[in-house]
């Protein structure tokens, strides 16, 4: 309630124009107030936001085992307060990740809120009050890296669920590395760029943390965790060949971002009004008209090329109902943010739908396919005779249009 009620003062502010700045403060009228420093992520502090709580051993494994996982976090995420194990994240599944293995009592507050493009994050501190903060933070990559010498990974999980680097993209393309962030990269493995260590490549580095996980890993399931994720895509053919397939691999599907913009801004927070080609439009190729929104078509250059209608909006709340006016002719939008716009775009089968019941948006998509053909880059000209293969609408089109001669 505290940083609802602090967002909705800042908001009101900056949009009725009443706020000021000084230094590196943003202050509504009645003196709240956030940090906006150049470079940074906008946050709010809060206050009087705390608890104490005993967390069970749900793990239940030997001392010894249980203490390999812990040097993991301590060499990584894990900090000493008042010698005792402390953790600080703005990850709610890095909470219990890390709590399974200080269980016992803890002690517990939220300090900051982060304000992203995705949403809010709120940064959560724990002390583990019923254990002793027993190495330091040299010490425990020490101990991280002679185990796995010996090894043993089960450190080296940890460790990398805390500050350890991923990336999907590469993952899915079988490109496995396993990166993990750290002052002194040469300690833990071969230095990549500033403080990033690699510590080991391949497929059988992954399943060897999957196996060094056992019991762990139900938990780490369990909780979603984006990087445990990452290590099941990369070891369970199985479970990649379904995300694949479907983006899902058994768990929930990522929200869209025209989900989180919605959450964060309201779906009904802007207007847009209907449009018509201008005579700059019309003479541009690519230009469609789709449920009164003007978009442009584009051919994006991944993974076998897809066809694209866009439109790039400044206000987030004209994107949002540009998005709903698309939405209300049975099309599925998305809404992105690029860099200071937001862009509404649809895909193609959307487009390939609207082409079979609008002739004017089918005779756009053609010419434009056929101009991308004739002057596009040597990538353009392949997606577009793809397209024009799979569809042959598009090539009977052009064969009796007189405006794709000459």
């Amino acid at each position: 309630m505290q940083t609802k009620e602090k967002l909705t003062a800042l908001y009101k502010a900056v949009v009725e124009g009443t706020y000021r700045l000084e230094g590196n403060r943003l202050y509504a009228p009645d003196g709240t107030w956030m940090h906006v420093i150049e470079n940074l992520t906008p946050r709010i502090i809060i206050r009087g936001v705390s608890a104490s709580a005993r967390f069970p051993d749900v793990l239940k494994l030997p001392h010894e085992r249980l203490e390999l996982f812990q040097l993991g976090w301590r060499a990584s995420d894990e900090s000493n307060k008042k010698g005792r194990p402390y953790m600080s994240t703005t990850q709610p599944w890095q909470v219990f990740a890390w709590a399974a293995t200080r269980y016992g009592k803890l002690q517990m507050y939220a300090n900051l809120v982060n304000l992203t493009r995705e949403g809010v994050s709120v940064a959560v501190h724990l002390r583990a009050k019923s254990w002793r903060q027993r190495w330091s933070k040299d010490e425990a990559i020490d101990m991280v890296a002679s185990h796995l010498r010996r090894g043993e990974w089960a450190p080296v999980l940890t460790a990398w669920l805390g500050d350890g680097q991923t990336e999907r993209r590469k993952v899915l393309r079988s490109k496995y590395q396993l990166v993990i962030i750290a002052k002194e990269p040469w300690r833990l493995g071969i230095s990549i760029g500033t403080e990033k260590a690699l510590v080991a490549t391949g497929k059988k580095a992954f399943e060897r943390l999957r196996e060094a996980a056992g019991v762990y890993g139900e938990l780490l399931d369990l909780l979603k965790a984006h990087k445990w994720i990452d290590m099941k895509l990369a070891t369970d053919d199985g479970f990649r060949a379904a995300y694949k397939r479907h983006c899902l691999g058994g768990i929930p599907s990522k929200r869209r971002s025209i989900d989180v913009l919605r959450e964060a801004y309201g779906r009904n927070s802007g207007k847009f009004s209907t449009e018509q080609f201008s005579q700059a439009d019309e003479q541009k190729r690519g230009a469609v008209v789709v449920a009164d929104v003007v978009m442009y078509l584009y051919l994006a250059s991944g993974k076998g090329g897809s066809l694209f209608a866009r439109r790039y909006v400044r206000d987030v709340g004209k994107a949002l109902a540009a998005a709903e006016r698309l939405e209300s002719a049975g099309l599925r939008p998305n809404v992105v943010r690029a860099g200071s716009y937001y862009m509404v775009y649809i895909a193609t089968a959307d487009l390939l739908r609207l082409a079979e019941m609008n002739e004017a948006i089918r005779k756009a998509i053609a010419l434009y396919l056929a101009d991308k053909v004739k002057n596009g880059t040597l990538r353009q000209r392949e997606i577009a005779e793809k397209i024009l293969k799979r569809h042959p609408l598009f090539l009977i089109l052009l064969a009796i249009s007189p405006l794709s001669r000459g």
